[in-house]
């Protein structure tokens, strides 16, 4: 586990003057935009202000208006669009004082990261939908997702990322992939083998386990999000190993039943137990009370740690409605090749 570098938290100070507000959030944009580019992800301190909630929420959602226009100048579609979502509130399960979520993209059915056609000509854009139900929000693919901080909750709270391009590197290498440069290729294949499989597990988006590879129905087919939530009943019906996986996992300190499963999926993908896997890609985002979290919502899986029941998020996003032309293989492409830092430049701090 790891905490970005200190110039990915993003200084709001600018915004606190009366004059020129636009023109000092189009600055602030600008450098939330290439960390964003750079990296994966930005935290914008706008909770550092110290200013009321109402306050707070518009000066996000005009940085969030001027981060889509400093990214389009930078080289994202033209047809972007910022999407004000309602608060969510945090669910946590049943003697549990907190919950944590699992890497995943937001947008599920419609908003994952897929090959661009310059980099596999045979790519259909059409496959970027995998179905037409089981989103929690809107239909539209979230290209970039934001996270303005409402409420941060009694528990930690804190919203973790994971290094998608990375990861996928690592487990095709692990698993015996083609040569360097093939991963869009590979995860292509992933994809195509979960899309095939729509029929027959019934599945409305593709599973982490899918798109690294897995192949056991029974890890393909269920999604697993809330750590500490049981598993779906109906899953369980139908897969009766998962409630043998559910019992317990090799590393012996995964608390719920979703988890321990997540546990066995990452084993059987990248040879890593959870704890493992978040030791070496995890990367912890504190944050505070009205802070605006953004992120590259396909290269970058994101999550959440330990919060607490009164935390409250209202979703930015910057979306797209069809994720094809020119203009936007060129721009995926592009963040498929987005620059990985040396180890000793991209970690601020490491512990087990």
């Amino acid at each position: 586990m790891r905490f970005p570098r200190p110039d990915q938290f993003v200084d709001c100070s600018p915004l606190l003057g009366p004059q020129h507000r636009e023109q000092a959030a189009a600055d602030v944009a600008a450098v939330a935009a290439s960390q964003v580019e750079r990296h994966g992800f930005a935290v914008l301190r706008i909770g550092a202000l110290r200013l009321d909630e109402n306050q707070s929420r518009d000066i996000a959602r005009l940085l969030v208006h001027e981060l889509r226009s400093a990214l389009v100048a930078a080289g994202a579609p033209e047809q972007l669009e910022v999407e004000i979502d309602k608060a969510q509130q945090t669910p946590v399960a049943a003697d549990f004082a907190v919950r944590s979520l699992l890497p995943h993209h937001d947008g599920q059915h419609a908003s994952y990261l897929t090959p661009s056609t310059f980099d596999v000509p045979d790519w259909a854009p059409a496959q970027r939908t995998f179905s037409d139900s089981g989103f929690t929000t809107t239909h539209v693919h979230k290209l970039y997702q934001g996270i303005f901080v409402s409420a941060p909750g009694t528990g930690l709270s804190a919203t973790t990322y994971y290094d998608w391009l990375r990861i996928l590197e690592d487990v095709r290498a692990s698993r015996g992939g083609g040569p360097a440069g093939s991963t869009p290729e590979w995860l292509a294949a992933n994809l195509r083998r979960c899309l095939a499989a729509r029929g027959t597990h019934a599945t409305a988006y593709p599973t982490l386990a899918g798109m690294l590879g897995v192949t056991e129905e029974a890890l393909v087919a269920t999604p697993l999000l809330h750590c500490e939530d049981p598993l779906p009943q109906a899953a369980v019906r139908r897969f009766p190993l998962l409630s043998g996986l559910a019992a317990g996992c090799a590393c012996g300190r995964c608390a719920g039943p979703v988890e321990r499963v997540f546990c066995h999926a990452v084993t059987l993908a990248a040879g890593l137990s959870w704890p493992a896997f978040r030791s070496r890609y995890e990367i912890i985002a504190p944050s505070e009370r009205f802070d605006l979290l953004v992120g590259n919502n396909l290269t970058m899986l994101h999550g959440g740690f330990a919060g607490g029941r009164d935390r409250v998020i209202e979703p930015l996003c910057l979306t797209l409605d069809r994720p094809e032309g020119a203009g936007y293989e060129q721009w995926l492409s592009r963040a498929w090749r987005r620059r990985v830092q040396p180890r000793s430049e991209h970690l601020v701090a490491e512990s087990a």
